[in-house]
Order: C-alpha cells, then structure tokens, then sequence
C-alpha cells in the first residue's frame, strides 16, 4: 500500500510539473487568447470593462489588446457626442472586433482616420464582440449602442457563422453557446424574444473551466485550439463544456440533448437535426436554415426601425470569408455566392444600403493583392483591414453623404 502511494504521489507529481511547464510556455510564447468576455444576463456576454491580453492569431501574430471602461475594443469614448461630430457605430462580431491586428489597423479605425483627413470630425466606434449574432447586436443597439447617439449604424455581416448564430440549434452544432438571448418568429412574423433574461445554466464543471480560463493560459489555448475544429466531435464535447465557459456557459444536457434529436428545449420553432449537414451555401437550404434566414431578416428590418426611430442611418457591411475569395481554377465557378445573392436581393428590396465587399476583394485576389487572411486563422490580416477600408471609405462618401451631420 505504501509503494502504491508512493507511486501515485510520483505520478501526481510528474502531471503536476508536466502541466506548470505548459503553462510556462503558453505564458511565455503567449499561446491562446486572453480573457476578454464574461456571461451577461441580458447579451448572453461582453467584454469585460478595462480588460488587456494577448491574441496570438493560432500563433501567426501576437497583439496586445485591450477593452475600454465601457466595453469596447476602442479608445475611451464617452457616450455624449461632441458638437458638430458625425458617429458611426460598428455593430459585429470577431471580425469587427478584430483583434488579430492592432486597434488602429482595424478598418474601423482606418476608416476613421480617411474620414477626418478630409477636415470634417468623425468618430468610428468598435462594437464588435466576438461570436456575436445579429441578435446580440440588435439587444446591444438597443441597450448600450443607442447611448452613443450614432448618426450611422453598420451592422457588419459575417455570413459564414452569422445565419448560424440567430437560431439556437445552429448556434449549439456549431460550438455556440446556449445561455444567450435569441428570437423566434411569431405566426404573424414578429420577432419574439426568447431566453431573456439568460437563464445561468453555468454547471460545476462549467464554473471550473472559468476558474481556469481567468487564471491560467494553457486551458485558453486549449480552447483556441478545440474552437478551430468548427463543429465539434461528440468525444471532444466534454472538454469543450470544460472550457466554454469565457462567454456564456453550455448546458451540457441540452448541449446532448441537441446533438441526439436536434431540438432546443422550450423552442416552439425547434426542429429535427438532418442528416444532410446546413450549409450557407446550399441553394436549396434545409428548413432549419431557411428558418435562421427569416429571423435574420426581420432581425435587420427590426433594427432599422429602431435606428430610424433615433434619427440614425442603418447601412449593413458584408465581409467576405477567405475561402469565397480563392481563386478558382480552370472553368470552376468562385466558391459560395448563395449568402452574399440572398441577403443582398433582400437588402435592395427593403432599400436598406449595403457595402458587399466580396466583389472588391476578389477582384484585389485577382489582382495578386493580399494575404487579407490568416491562413490558419479566419480573420482578416492588416492587408484586409486596409482594402475593407479603401471599400468602406468610399461607400460612405458616395451612399451615405447625407448622414453627416
């Protein structure tokens, strides 16, 4: 019995030092992300006020990033606007947050700075939060985003996760979150908000893979790293339950509930998991991607009248994803126009302005521009930022002059 103690506090030991030394490294090569966002009962999660770390882009950059007092990836902006200023507000997800370059060479802040060298005054605020949905962003305008008082609101589209991200079965395949708000739509087409307040389905273990995220480097890069997978195997699942619990924690029951029969509990709009794969871009789209479709569109319509309604100007950005602009070879077509077709027939319907930056960036890919991706990471690099905007700068000169104030 003594020996067999002797081994286990050998073998505890040995795991023990094993684990300090990744830690070590992790900390010393900035491995992983840090800790920017906590569970919220009204976003699902935000970025934790006056929050710094490290981005390491899965080890293709290393940026030092920081979150202003009020939440943002921004300088510190008050929300009363000077006299004689024109604001624009960024709404988006990791894409516009953008912390895979340094905050001034995000497009925001680029944009920004063309606008004021033409000597008017102009401020570009950075919404974005990572993994957020249009529905997030919709409760973010209304709550925090109108504070700013904005004279333009951009709802920046990703169309590569965002469609999955507005319904609650998509989110949960995907590697999302459950303790977040979403809509459904009602017989009548209205929005009808559900899980609002967010209910804490944060378990013990969910509360531990906190503890450690805060505390320690490796289980963040462990989490980087699982998150790359895209949808997650069944037998990883465990893991990331461990280590979900950044942004909003996964029930694991419902996260197994989904997995087995494809339903959200308590969804009146739930349905069954296909065993065809949803695809954005698949021209003929299951049903429960048609669904996430619709309340992607009554989610913009929404926040156009709530942007309308305080005096603002809604336009919507569409970022393209690396894959849609590789060229293709021989007599191929390009990669997945189904997205980009839809929701900008739906915009020019409903006559809302929109910036589809998809021909611009291939035509720069064609050009032999670029890299304006990471090749491991989906985000845009420096050079990306920079053509987003070159687009954007003359967008907003030519289709939104009468929203300077």
């Amino acid at each position: 019995m003594r020996k067999l103690l002797q081994n286990l506090a050998l073998t505890l030991f040995s795991l023990l030092f094993t684990l300090a030394l990744l830690e070590g490294a992790a900390r010393i090569f900035k491995l992983g992300t840090g800790l920017f966002w906590q569970p919220d009962s009204e976003l699902g999660w935000v970025n934790i006020p006056d929050a710094s770390g490290w981005e390491s882009c899965y080890g293709e950059c290393q940026i030092k990033v920081t979150i202003n007092s009020l939440g943002l990836r921004d300088r510190e902006i008050p929300y009363e606007k000077a006299p004689d200023t024109t604001r624009i507000l960024m709404l988006g997800d990791s894409t516009t947050a953008a912390m895979q370059v340094e905050l001034e060479e995000t497009f925001v802040k680029q944009l920004e700075s063309s606008l004021n060298e033409d000597g008017g005054s102009w401020e570009v605020i950075n919404a974005g939060v990572n993994a957020y949905g249009t529905d997030n962003e919709l409760l973010f305008y209304r709550l925090e985003g109108v504070e700013y008082d904005p004279d333009i609101v951009f709802l920046n589209m990703y169309l590569a996760n965002d469609i999955y991200n507005n319904n609650p079965v998509l989110e949960l395949r995907y590697g999302g979150q459950s303790a977040k708000p979403y809509f459904t739509l009602a017989e009548d087409g209205s929005l009808e908000l559900q899980n609002f307040p967010v209910e804490d389905t944060a378990t013990f273990w969910t509360k531990v893979g906190t503890f450690l995220k805060k505390n320690f480097q490796l289980p963040r890069f462990v989490a980087q790293t699982l998150a790359l997978r895209g949808e997650i195997p069944s037998w990883l699942a465990p893991v990331v339950r461990l280590f979900g619990g950044g942004r909003g924690a996964t029930a694991a029951s419902e996260t197994e509930q989904v997995a087995e029969t494809g339903e959200a509990e308590g969804s009146e709009t739930a349905v069954q998991t296909p065993q065809r794969r949803p695809d954005i871009c698949d021209p003929d789209p299951l049903p429960i991607v048609e669904e996430a479709w619709q309340v992607t569109e009554a989610l913009i319509l929404e926040l156009e009248k709530e942007t309308a309604a305080n005096g603002a100007q809604l336009a919507v950005l569409i970022i393209p994803a690396a894959p849609q602009i590789v060229p293709p070879e021989g007599d191929a077509d390009w990669y997945c126009d189904v997205p980009n077709d839809r929701l900008t027939a739906f915009l020019d319907e409903a006559g809302v302005p929109y910036l589809d930056m998809l021909p611009g960036f291939r035509e720069a890919a064609l050009a032999g521009g670029g890299p304006y991706y990471f090749e491991r990471d989906f985000h845009m690099t420096v050079a990306g930022h920079s053509l987003s905007s070159e687009l954007l700068y003359q967008f907003v000169d030519e289709t939104l002059a009468d929203a300077d104030n």
